[in-house]
């Protein structure tokens, strides 16, 4: 006998249904998971927060371009491996060493230290 796993039209669904939809689907770890979003910002942008966003997404792209070739993969995943190491131990020296911020927040995925530590080069290099 085999065994069947019947696929759902929304099993893989992500995003929104429509623009003004408040409810999101997402998958993240292999679940899915849906959240709402409750009183988002809708104002301008302050000044302060523009070199930030820019910066984050050059970084995104610059991400990509890393992870796309071979040698710079795995040039990130040994730093990651030293990263999570490290972490395991105290995750804001981790941080102070490897990504150049004092926070506490641990990356638990290669792509997001890489954008991390990428973005914080950006916005102490601007160019």
């Amino acid at each position: 006998m085999a065994h069947v796993e019947p696929s759902l039209a929304f099993e893989n669904f992500r995003g929104r249904l429509s623009r003004k939809e408040r409810i999101v689907m997402r998958t993240r770890y292999g679940r899915t998971e849906a959240y709402a979003i409750v009183n988002p910002y809708r104002g301008p942008i302050s000044e302060n927060r523009k070199p930030i966003i820019s910066a984050f997404s050059q970084a995104v792209q610059q991400c990509k371009a890393e992870m796309s070739d071979a040698a710079r993969l795995t040039y990130w995943q040994d730093r990651y491996a030293q990263y999570c190491k490290l972490a395991r131990r105290s995750t804001t020296r981790a941080n102070i060493q490897f990504i150049g911020t004092n926070t506490d927040k641990y990356y638990c995925t290669l792509r997001g230290f890489i954008i991390a530590s990428l973005s914080v080069q950006l916005r102490k290099n601007p160019a």
